[in-house]
């Protein structure tokens, strides 16, 4: 006789207010070890380090916003240098553009205030700007086991899953070896995100949402492709006019997550390039099917970097569609539009890059494909498959391992992470 685990209110089906403690504590552990491990790349390798490349932007808007409380970044230039020359077009009022979306900066504001009140030494600048983007790591495994707990595979189980999705993917890199990046902050946000339009969540907090991940990375609009699908077959007119509606309003609050540039373009124009530095010439459509190809198994292609990321996509494509739960199909839209975008990209292969970066904020939608495939081949309930599952596990930990091992080899420049094609753009 089983011991039936019922719901408490405002807590995921079978997580009791002590599990709930439990996971916050799991996941203030997994950020404190993920803060510890980027100073330690701090100290090691150097303080740079987690700002370099493309961060080195990302940065200079987030000093621009902490120190001068503008986005006029003609001072950080002069002092922090234009290393690829993306400010070298001014404005008709003189303001250089932040030629990035402005999440990720907004996240070094807390550090870099902490920084300047504690009179730390200048070089720690860059670690105190990362100490949020690397603490994300833990936040995001919250939100990936919160996802795994719809399909109702029990708490330990969804929380063993979510360390599998987001630590056998590019996250651990972008969270402790290049914190500067948007992509830890981004797969947080975008973890959320998936949880709330997999439970349904009222419009607006899923709307703001959005917003928050199209701040940090304009791509992720196309997570309104989610909610789009289930318009398609609604049980009933009335049905499809409230799922209408629940598109507009999370689409209307979404929206707010272009504000700045939307401000940026129109309070301070004639900058040739705008405030993303974005031109036509950041895309590019020849051999279009081979760059398909490319996004999942190039150089940085997301399978052949992550091949834990093709087990949570044959998970999805399983998925039982008669059960209420189920809900694989807006997830996948959301993956194929994302992947038609990536490909459309002149740099496809994204120069020196740990595996799929661009992909970073699927990460939720890897950890319910893995819920999903864990229940289609290990069973669950009298239909388990006892040595099926524990072979599974022992194939997901060995991933997260090698994913792990990479993870550090990378940090510490003993594995290449240079594309052979650095002839495209800056993401």
């Amino acid at each position: 006789m089983g011991v039936e685990v019922c719901a408490v209110p405002g807590h995921p089906r079978g997580v009791t207010p002590r599990r709930s403690w439990h996971r916050a504590t799991i996941a203030a552990g997994l950020a404190l070890l993920s803060v510890l491990g980027m100073i330690l790349v701090s100290i090691h390798v150097s303080p740079r380090q987690v700002v370099a490349g493309d961060a080195h932007y990302v940065f200079a808007s987030a000093r621009s916003l902490a120190y001068d409380g503008d986005l006029d970044l003609t001072n950080q230039y002069a002092v922090m240098g234009d290393r690829w020359g993306l400010g070298r077009d001014p404005t008709h009022d003189g303001w250089r553009l932040p030629p990035r979306e402005i999440g990720a900066s907004l996240v070094m504001v807390p550090g870099l205030w902490l920084h300047h009140l504690a009179g730390i030494a200048p070089r720690w600048e860059p670690t105190c700007a990362c100490l949020l983007a690397a603490a994300s790591l833990g936040i995001c495994w919250l939100g990936c086991a919160r996802i795994v707990d719809t399909l109702e595979l029990g708490p330990r189980r969804a929380e063993l899953l979510a360390g599998a999705a987001v630590l056998g993917f590019v996250v651990p890199f972008y969270a402790l070896g290049s914190a500067g990046y948007a992509h830890a902050p981004d797969a947080a946000i975008c973890a959320w995100l998936c949880w709330a339009l997999l439970k349904g969540r009222g419009p607006l907090s899923t709307g703001v949402l959005l917003a928050c991940a199209v701040l940090t990375r304009m791509q992720n609009v196309l997570w309104l492709l989610w909610p789009a699908v289930e318009v398609l077959a609604p049980p009933s007119a009335t049905d499809r006019r409230d799922q209408l509606r629940r598109v507009a309003i999370i689409a209307s609050v979404g929206a707010l997550g272009f504000a700045p540039q939307l401000w940026l373009g129109l309070a301070h124009p004639g900058s040739a390039r705008g405030s993303l530095g974005w031109t036509l010439a950041f895309f590019n459509l020849d051999d279009y099917l081979f760059d398909l190809a490319r996004v999942q198994v190039g150089v940085h292609g997301l399978l052949r970097w992550t091949p834990i990321a093709a087990l949570a996509l044959l998970g999805l494509a399983l998925a039982d569609r008669r059960s209420p739960n189920a809900r694989a199909l807006g997830p996948l839209a959301v993956f194929v539009g994302l992947w038609l975008l990536l490909a459309a990209v002149r740099d496809v292969d994204g120069g020196d890059a740990f595996g799929a970066r661009r992909m970073a904020g699927i990460v939720g939608i890897l950890a319910l494909g893995l819920g999903h495939a864990w229940s289609r081949i290990a069973g669950r309930g009298p239909d388990a498959r006892p040595w099926t599952a524990w072979s599974l596990a022992a194939a997901l930990t060995l991933a997260v391992v090698v994913n792990l091992g990479r993870t550090h080899q990378a940090i510490v420049g003993e594995l290449s992470l240079t594309s052979p094609d650095r002839s495209g753009g800056r993401r």
